[in-house]
Formats: structure tokens, sequence, C-alpha cells
């Protein structure tokens, strides 16, 4: 078709596709300031990415009165008139990512290892896991997580770390950077995002301390190649007690390892760092090598920010540091607090510009067709409202056909429940007495624990491997499917023993568990009996009574089919024939 009459000058047409092109390479540029919120200053560096590598292009330290140790900085005005004042001395484009910090003694962090999954099913996986390691309502907290290691050495599983904040401490660092929120793309733990500010610049060699102290507590950071574990104190001052606290963290990550550990360096860092008698104690405390950050490897300074002022001031932006890395898409760990709400507006407010780029485009397409097809737009007009009409007869169809496939399929979800729960009604009470039969007197349950799964969720392949010293469960691999159910019966129990022996536990509760029977059956009622990883750990009274082990012990409960399978299989090994019973 020609369009005789239509007449775009050259002109405006490259100041259309000169805008659209500078729009977009705009929002392409990536991005990031980090925000390091603590007790007596607001740190914050600017990152930008650029065909030349990351550019540092931007950074301020903005101090005000610190707080005693003991009580909750986050609510203290000293935060806004801060943010205001960074606020009044920066430009933020509407294209900077924002993170901030929350300290590490406000985050709850647990590293727990799950069972082989697909993606699919680590969302379930790790909402069960959610709610047995953190201590709180999940309704009260925002937590999030992370899968750290793909594969542990020794074992079939997967390490994650899960990470949780009260909600109304995250409500109170919110309400003090109000100004930020429209800005705001994720709130991050401090030692997390020191863990990506080292991973990303510094060079670690062997296994090594990472100690950052400032002026409201001290973060500890283990890292190995890999792998990391955190912990914070709630000690500033470089003394014999913070020491003391150090030397019980290194006991304990050792006790959670299987092999040898040698600790090679300790890495300083944070502001009480500055003085070099802190330094000095540090290094007589600790036969290992001391470093101090004075220096970033992988990071270059533009010209907008002096290298004395940076150096002088590097040994404490190493939070605000990572916390920009995360923001450009460089941060290793990727966990965020924001409440989620926040973070969709986040995201709708980073594609709302690209929308309206679209938009205009449609427009000026749209635009130019109705100028050259000016003379069939009555026939299209009408030519439209047909279509309408038989796209409306579409959805209305489409709409009575999902509403039916929802009632059918919410009649089989019942059903099926019905089935599932009447398959293993009488288990429970068999189960609870027979456990609390075999348990010795020096051992207490403290909590008993089931689940409704879904039955690809465990693979049962392969030997599990258990602790230290007990010996592997040899898992039955059946020459045809006995079970067809889509459900597994998911149980465990958390205990007490005052016996300090993890050989004890194995032989006197976990052994016996393994080959516990119910009813008249000749076989064992589980399968997958394992003490799950991480659980046990010796725990001191406060009061100084007597110390204990903790520990806890799941497994999978048998079906009834696999029950018939297997003692039908016994039968025909020792030579007899029993009828199948009938299901």
């Amino acid at each position: 078709m020609k369009y005789r009459h239509l007449h775009i000058s050259s002109r405006v047409r490259n100041f259309s596709i000169q805008k659209v092109r500078r729009t977009l390479m705009q929002y392409r540029t990536k991005t990031a300031w980090g925000l390091d919120i603590g007790g007596h200053a607001l740190k914050a560096v600017k990152i930008t990415q650029t065909t030349d590598g990351l550019l540092i292009t931007d950074m301020d330290i903005i101090e005000y009165s610190t707080h005693p140790r003991d009580v909750n900085f986050l609510p203290s005005p000293c935060i806004k008139e801060a943010v205001q004042t960074f606020l009044a001395k920066h430009n933020i484009a509407k294209t900077d990512n924002v993170l901030i910090s929350i300290p590490g003694q406000f985050v709850l962090s647990r590293f727990t290892i799950i069972p082989p999954v697909s993606k699919k099913q680590l969302k379930d996986i790790v909402n069960y896991e959610a709610k047995q390691q953190i201590p709180f309502d999940l309704k009260d907290i925002i937590w999030d997580y992370q899968q750290l290691i793909e594969r542990v050495p020794g074992t079939e599983g997967a390490e994650i770390g899960l990470f949780a904040s009260k909600r109304a401490t995250l409500d109170q660092l919110l309400t003090n950077t109000s100004p930020l929120e429209s800005k705001l793309t994720a709130i991050q733990a401090s030692p997390l995002a020191l863990s990506n500010f080292i991973s990303f610049d510094q060079q670690i060699d062997g296994l090594t301390i990472i100690i950052n102290s400032e002026t409201e507590n001290t973060d500890l950071i283990i890292v190995d190649d890999s792998y990391f574990w955190l912990r914070s104190i709630p000690i500033s001052a470089i003394d014999a007690d913070l020491v003391k606290e150090i030397q019980r963290s290194m006991e304990y990550y050792k006790s959670l390892t299987k092999e040898a550990v040698n600790f090679k360096t300790i890495l300083l860092m944070g502001n009480k760092f500055k003085d070099p008698l802190n330094v000095k104690f540090i290094t007589e405390n600790f036969a290992y090598e001391v470093k101090i950050l004075n220096t970033v490897n992988n990071l270059k300074l533009s010209g907008n920010v002096q290298p004395a002022n940076f150096n002088e001031n590097v040994l404490h932006l190493g939070v605000a540091l990572g916390l920009a890395l995360q923001g450009i898409g460089s941060g290793r760990i990727k966990i965020n607090l924001l409440p989620r709400e926040l973070i969709k507006a986040a995201v709708m407010a980073k594609k709302k510009p690209y929308a309206i780029v679209t938009l205009g485009c449609l427009a000026l397409s749209f635009t130019i067709q109705y100028c050259g097809l000016h003379t069939r737009i009555a026939h299209l007009h009408h030519s439209n409202n047909q279509h309408q009409m038989v796209l409306q007869n579409i959805k209305d169809l489409e709409r009575k056909y999902k509403n039916t496939e929802n009632l059918a399929q919410a009649n089989k979800s019942a059903l099926d429940l019905v089935s599932s729960v009447d398959s293993s009604r009488f288990i429970w009470m068999e189960v609870l007495n027979k456990l609390l039969s075999l348990m010795p007197d020096n051992v207490s349950i403290t909590s008993i624990q089931s689940a409704w799964i879904a039955a690809d969720t465990m693979k049962t392949e392969g030997v599990t491997k258990l602790s230290p010293g007990s010996s592997p469960i040899k898992k039955t691999i059946y020459p045809t499917k006995p079970d067809t159910s889509s459900k597994l019966l998911l149980m465990g129990i958390k205990g007490e023993s005052k016996e300090p022996s993890m050989r004890f536990i194995e032989e006197r509760i976990l052994k016996p568990i393994q080959n516990l029977t119910v009813f008249d059956q000749k076989v064992p009622a589980f399968k997958n009996v394992e003490i799950v990883p991480g659980s046990s750990r010796q725990v001191d009274h406060k009061n100084g009574g007597e110390s204990y082990i903790s520990f806890e012990i799941r497994w999978i409960v048998k079906s009834r089919d696999e029950i018939q399978f297997e003692e039908t299989s016994l039968s025909l090994a020792n030579g007899t024939s029993t009828p199948l019973k009938k299901s």
C-alpha cells in the first residue's frame, strides 16, 4: 500500500529515534548506591558499571551522635536527619538502585542441609525448614534464603542459608529512611554485604577470619573458599571479652566441620581498627597472620572521588561497597529483607520508563498507520466490532471452562486428602506410644512434628550418610512400584540427651527407631531414618545445671503397600508363602 499524502520529515524522524535511543541507553547503565546505616554514621558509596569496569563514582560519611551499645539505635531521629542531609548533597537518579543495611545483631541466621530436590520443589522444602529453624511466627518476620553450596561433601544434600528479621525492626528502619522508600530496592544484613565485598574484591588465601568492629557491635565472618559462616557479637570494645567470644566462635565452627580446620589469616575492618593499639591487641592475642583492609583491588576510583579521602576511610566502607555491588548485580549473596510489597513497587518503578518508551513507539506507529489507512477506518471499525463480539464469546466460554476445571480439581484434591489421611489414621497413636516406650530414662522428647509432603520431594535412591560413627542406611530399590500414592508422611522428633555422646544417641535412639515395628507388622515401619544434619549440639544450662545434647531425628512412614511388599519378600526369602492382604 502506498501512502501518497503522508510525509514525515527526516529531521523529525531522526529526533524521535535519537530521543528513544538516549532514553534506553540511560536505563541500561547500572548504577547503585550502598548506604551503611550504623550506630554512629551513615556511610554511602556509589558504584557505576562502565565499559572500563566498575567505578566508585561518589562517597560520603555523615556522622551523628553515638548511642549507647545496649540501646536500639534504629528508631533514632538522627538517622532520618542523616538521610535528609545525604539527599540534599547528592542527586539520586530514577535509574539508581538504592540498598540499605540492617546491622547483624538484628538478623537471625541459620544454616541447614536439605535433601537434593528440583527447583520447583525447593520452595516447599525451604518453607518447611524455615518453620523448624526460625523461632518466630513467620507472619511477624521478613525472611529470605539462598542456596550456598550445591552439594555438601559426604552427603547427598545441599546447604542453604536462612536469614530473618522482625517486621517491627524493619519498620523502624524504614520509618527513619522514608525519604528513600520510593528508591529502595533491597535491605541487606551488614555481614552479608561485607561478604559480597570480600568475595568480589579481596584475595582470600586459605581459611580466613574477618573481624569487622564498629561502634555498636562486631561482626565475625569465617570464609573458606566459597563457604562462609557468620556471627554478630554484641561487643564493640577491643578487649579480653571480645577475644574470648572470637575464640569461642572459632571452636564452635571447628565442631561443625568433619575435616581438620586450620585458620590462617585474620582480616581487620571497621572504624575500631583505626586505632593502632587495637590492631596490636588482636595481633598479640592470636597466632595468625593479621591484615588490615587498606585498599581495593577490582574497583577503580572516578575523578569525582579523592583518593586520599577514600583510602583514609576504606577501612569501614566495606558494608557500603558490598551493598552497591549487590545493587549492580555483582554480589554473590542475593538476600533481600525488604518487605515483599515494597519489592514489587520497586520493580514496577524500574519498568515504568521502558513502558513509557514502548508506549511512545506504539503511539508513533499507530499515528502513521492511522494517517495511511484513513480511507479504510470505517470498514476496519465495523470489522473490529465483529471481532470483539467473537472475542467476548470466546472469553465467556474460556471462563466457563476454567470454572468447571477448578471445581473438578477442588473435588479431586479433597478426595485425595481424605484418602491419604484414612490410610494412616491409626499410625499416630501407635507411633507415639512406642516412641515414648523405647526412650532411655536420661533422654526426653521435646517435640514431635509431622507433615504431608509430595512423594517426589525426597529422593530415595542410593545410601544416606549420617553423622560420623553411624552406619549408613541402605534404601530398598523396588523392582516395581508397590505404592502410587502422591503423598508421604514425614515425621520427626526433637529431644535432649543427658548422656554427652553421639554414639549413645545413634545406638540407643536412632537404631531402635530404624527397627521399630507397629501393629502386627514384621518389618520396620519407617524408612530414611536419619539424624538431621547440623541439629546435634551441646547445650550448657545458664543456671549451672548439667549440660546436654540436643538432637533432631526425622523419617518417612512407609505406605501400606510398601509394608505388604516387604513382608511378602521376607516370607519368600524364608521359604514360606503368605497370601497378599486385600487393600
